[in-house]
């Protein structure tokens, strides 16, 4: 027999967790379309108010793992790129219960938050009932549907940076804006000093290789260049070695290393205007 728990606060959650093989249920619009292996005991968190705070601080704003999409993408102190990525997940109907922690769980390749989160230096905090860890979402998401997440613990909240820009852009390519799955996905965002140069520049995949692709090094040699100035060839062909994508249902792997190589060549069209 299954035991179903439904606690109000984190501490009788995460006792639960260590005790036995428990699964955590907190919107279940990923897990409800999926055969569940068994479990002793069903967690549900939906009613853990301390997963369902944000906070905002000057340099940060924190996200509890049970805020609901649809909260978010009201939240007038998110980023304009993360807001556009969490708008397009789904309908507005499973936007009102799926959840951020749900999305970054799955590790989707395709999971239309990532490359935003990617992008504005996520953290993920990961507790057990001996306390805590951080960890930046790149290194928490280690392949499709694989994180580091042992057996014990909950992610509780994802940090993200707050960081000036006078550009952003999120991107989605799939059969239709809303309610499918990405064949790809690109967010950016770009600053610009007195000059006109770059003084910060970004950009994530999703849905091309095993897990989100972004580069800090190709970043980081682009600072200080006017968006003209920039070798274009030289930025396609290092991105172009990067991408890993596949062929599959959604669509092929050549389609979406072309697409996703269009559209860093747009935003950075963009920028020059």
């Amino acid at each position: 027999m299954v035991t179903e728990l439904r606690p109000s606060t984190l501490a009788p959650a995460l006792a639960q967790l260590n005790a036995e093989p428990t699964l955590i249920f907190a919107g279940g619009t990923d897990l409800m379309v999926h055969e569940l292996k068994p479990h002793n005991a069903i967690l549900f968190v939906d009613a853990i108010e301390e997963l369902q705070q944000i906070e905002v601080y000057e340099n940060s704003i924190r996200i509890g793992a049970g805020c609901r999409l649809a909260q978010l993408v009201e939240h007038t102190a998110l980023p304009r790129n993360l807001v556009q990525a969490l708008h397009q997940i789904a309908a507005p109907a499973l936007r009102n219960v799926a959840t951020i922690g749900g999305n970054i769980v799955n590790a989707s390749p395709a999971a239309d938050s990532l490359p935003a989160l990617t992008l504005l230096d996520a953290k993920v905090c990961l507790q057990n009932v001996n306390g805590e860890r951080w960890l930046p979402i790149d290194e928490f998401i280690i392949g499709p549907g694989k994180t580091i997440l042992q057996p014990g613990e909950m992610l509780t909240q994802v940090e993200i940076a707050r960081i000036p820009c006078h550009h952003s852009m999120y991107h989605k390519v799939g059969t239709r804006a809303a309610n499918a799955l990405s064949k790809l996905s690109v967010a950016a965002l770009a600053r610009f000093d007195d000059s006109g140069a770059l003084e910060d520049w970004r950009i994530a995949f999703g849905a091309v290789a095993p897990t989100v692709v972004r580069n800090r090094d190709i970043e980081l040699s682009l600072i200080g260049c006017k968006p003209e100035e920039v070798d274009m060839e030289q930025l396609l062909g290092s991105y172009d070695a990067l991408l890993h994508p596949i062929d599959d249902q959604r669509s092929t792997a050549e389609y979406r290393r072309r697409a996703s190589l269009n559209l860093l060549k747009h935003w950075m069209e963009q920028l020059q205007q």
